[in-house]
């Protein structure tokens, strides 16, 4: 009876032991992640969207923010009211439903002018911006309530590509279309709290596995007197 119950308590105080270092590392993790999310965002190569996504798929994190080119056509077009720009200026976007090439839409900011949907094969470059949450508007026809595939899930049978792109360029047949461009922030995927907040938790969590290693010493430390 006594060895199973030294087992049982040897059993139970690795266990919470890997517990309270597992959340330390994870709390490392997360203020390693909150210092590199501070350092400037450091623009890569131009890439083809279906290199780095997929319909039918979440936006991978190496997916999100990078220049992407695709072509297609598009098959509907939106505005979305409300935006938001880099100069922090509320605009309603133009956004255009593109079926790409190969298979699949996704949605295109264009302009946040009035402009005509280009017909035949268009080429896009843009960022790949991850969906909108938040409703930025009242559902409307013809509007969108936020930028987010899963509203236009409906009008289009196709699958869809997660995200949006905000198009820097619009081509026809090598013929730039001009027009004035929405510029946006990357985006930043956010880690909540301070850097030193997450390191005080690593501290304390780690503090706790040597506090349960403590713990069956002296027990029989108190048991022996």
């Amino acid at each position: 009876m006594n060895r199973t119950k030294v087992l049982l308590t040897a059993i139970l105080t690795l266990a919470l032991m890997a517990i309270f270092i597992a959340l330390g590392f994870w709390q490392l993790d997360r203020a390693r992640s909150l210092k590199e999310l501070q350092k400037p965002y450091q623009e890569k190569p131009i890439v083809a969207l279906a290199d780095i996504a997929s319909t039918k798929s979440n936006l991978s994190d190496v997916a999100v923010n990078r220049i992407v080119t695709f072509t297609g056509r598009y098959v509907a077009e939106f505005d979305a009211p409300n935006q938001i720009d880099k100069n922090e200026k509320s605009e309603t976007w133009l956004v255009g439903l593109m079926e790409v090439d190969g298979g699949g839409a996704i949605l295109v900011v264009r302009t946040y002018r009035e402009a005509e949907m280009p017909k035949g094969t268009v080429t896009i470059t843009g960022r790949l911006l991850p969906r909108q949450f938040d409703d930025r508007s009242e559902k409307k026809e013809g509007e969108l309530s936020r930028l987010d595939p899963s509203i236009v899930i409906s009008l289009y049978p196709d699958d869809l590509y997660d995200g949006f792109v905000v198009a820097m360029n619009e081509s026809v047949d090598g013929r730039s279309i001009e027009l004035p461009r929405v510029t946006v922030e990357p985006a930043r995927p956010t880690v909540p709290g301070y850097y030193w907040q997450h390191i005080s938790y690593v501290v304390i969590w780690w503090l706790m596995a040597l506090v349960v290693l403590f713990m069956p010493f002296y027990s029989r430390w108190r048991s022996k007197r």
